[in-house]
């Protein structure tokens, strides 16, 4: 009877949180987040002072970290992308110096909790020669962190049979916040509608083998015996407690975009291509298409592939358009394999995924290399073929899963806006430029290190650059324009708005006009199927 008593409300739950707790949290966009949990940690601050200076961190860019932003509530943070969680107008407790935020990534937020759980260290070559790198920042997103890694390092740099990797020593999780969709009086815990299948039972493991404790969060309390063993996420033995959430549009949302349960996105059901909102991540602006059409062309039957978030979503939207998402294994970081890869408020998700990894083994996935190719953002480009997404004038970003998919990935292809501000329109097949914009997308050498171009020229890596008016190659650890949008000055419009001038490839041509028809499809489907042979 014991067993029964695990079933409480929130307020009992987060009430034996002790002061100084290092809690662990899954969840990306708040999918698969336990937000009431959150919120009650928060009103039990407020009304007590309790748990005060608690550490916390998260797997992915979770958007409600926030609320844990209270001063006095917040001891440590060690996040995978910062502003997304603490996105407030005055640049929030990175910004302000307010408590010490350490800037990791999002595979290894969901990696390290599973060697939390078999008790191994985190060791991984993600990183090296970055800005998670003791030799650049360390993983150092503010000077309180800068501060805290002289006396206790999270990042140390080692060696192992003559090879560098980096050493990720955090604190042992005490506290486990979980997320699913139902759960047994014992504890027993299933997923089903969930998003994202997310890392919940090796957090678990981490919180509950350090002595620490477990709280689920779920929509549904059923009877032992009414979830089929084999559907069990996180067996009851691991859990401590369980709340029924008491307002599941609020606080149990499946995903930002989608506040009910969308039966397209739990991996249970093919839903009709019309219940799908594709209009949410269509590119916006012609300069979106055209690069979004251009990089779809590096595209190829049967390949494995990552899309990052921004620009790079493009793709999976004409993808659709073209009628080709199953002829090419599409991944997502989250875990998703093949359908339709969201965007917009969906990011992280897919609709009639044909597969699911967990979020931790797809990073298992790609650190071993299992990528062809990849479509990643680029604030900045360097001479050298760096890139930078993780701080922006001053300002720390984040890098998600950037570090794990650039690293490991065959071929990468950086994808974003020639400048800063520019407006551009198409115009009789032709990208006419309304507003130049600002040279600040390609520079002598990007603020922070997210990609490093000299290691990745020396490992014989495959890099593109898209923009919508060229394309470049690293050629001999040297940017090289290759192809240039028809219809505009080169030397004006193109290497005028850089602020190094790359070098000119002995082959440069203008990207194909069909980059630039928006009106029509590309034909991928019948150039794919030809090549196939069908």
């Amino acid at each position: 009877m014991a067993m029964y008593k695990k079933v409480v409300t929130a307020a009992e739950a987060v009430s034996h949180i002790p002061d100084e707790a290092f809690i662990g949290v899954c969840g990306v966009n708040v999918a698969g987040t336990a937000m009431e949990l959150i919120d009650a940690i928060v009103d039990r601050y407020k009304a007590e002072g309790h748990p005060k200076s608690i550490n916390f961190t998260n797997s992915g860019n979770n958007a409600y970290i926030k609320p844990l932003a209270v001063e006095g509530l917040a001891g440590i943070y060690y996040a995978a992308f910062p502003s997304m969680d603490f996105k407030v107008e005055d640049g929030g407790f990175t910004e302000n110096n307010i408590i010490p935020v350490f800037h990791l990534t999002q595979g290894i937020g969901s990696s390290f909790y599973r060697s939390q759980a078999s008790n191994m260290p985190h060791i991984t070559k993600v990183g090296l020669n970055t800005y998670m790198d003791p030799r650049q920042d360390g993983g150092c997103a503010n000077q309180k962190a800068k501060d805290l890694a002289k006396e206790r390092p999270v990042v140390k740099l080692i060696e192992l049979d003559g090879e560098e990797y980096l050493h990720i020593d955090l604190p042992p999780i005490t506290v486990a916040l979980i997320r699913g969709t139902s759960a047994d009086s014992d504890g027993n815990l299933s997923d089903y509608d969930e998003a994202i299948k997310n890392e919940i039972l090796p957090l678990a493991m981490a919180a509950h083998n350090n002595g620490g404790i477990v709280i689920a969060q779920v929509k549904n309390i059923v009877e032992p015996g009414d979830i089929d063993a084999a559907d069990v996420a996180v067996p009851g033995m691991l859990v401590d407690y369980v709340v029924r959430c008491t307002d599941t549009l609020k606080w149990h949302p499946q995903c930002l975009g989608q506040a009910e349960v969308h039966p397209g996105l739990t991996g249970h059901m093919r839903v009709a291509k019309e219940m799908i909102p594709f209009e949410v991540w269509r590119p916006q602006g012609g300069s979106r298409m055209v690069s979004a059409r251009r990089a779809t062309q590096e595209l190829w039957p049967g390949c494995i592939c990552n899309v990052g978030v921004g620009i790079p979503m493009g793709i999976t939207y004409i993808i659709a358009e073209e009628d080709v998402q199953d002829m090419y294994y599409q991944t997502i970081e989250l875990g998703a394999i093949g359908g339709y890869t969201s965007g917009g408020f969906y990011f992280s998700t897919a609709f009639n995924a044909r597969a699911y990894l967990r979020h931790y083994e797809m990073f298992d996935f790609i650190d071993g290399g299992g990528l062809d190719i990849a479509f990643l953002g680029a604030a900045e480009v360097g001479e050298d073929g760096s890139v930078n997404v993780t701080r922006i004038k001053g300002h720390t970003i984040g890098s998600g899963g950037f570090l794990h998919i650039s690293t490991h990935t065959k071929k990468v292809v950086f994808m974003c806006t020639h400048t800063a501000g520019g407006k551009d329109e198409l115009e009789d097949g032709k990208l006419k430029i309304l507003n130049p914009g600002k040279p600040e997308k390609f520079v002598k050498q990007v603020e922070q290190v997210s990609f490093n171009g000299k290691e990745a020229a020396k490992a014989g890596k495959e890099v593109m650059y898209v923009t919508e008016r060229a394309v470049f190659r690293l050629i001999d650890g040297k940017l090289t324009l290759v192809e240039y949008a028809p219809g505009l000055d080169i030397e004006k419009d193109i290497i005028g708005m850089m602020n190094f001038r790359p070098e000119i490839s002995k082959d440069l041509k203008p990207m194909p006009d069909w980059c630039f028809d928006t009106e029509n499809k590309i034909g991928l489907k019948e150039k794919w199927e030809k090549l196939l042979g069908n």
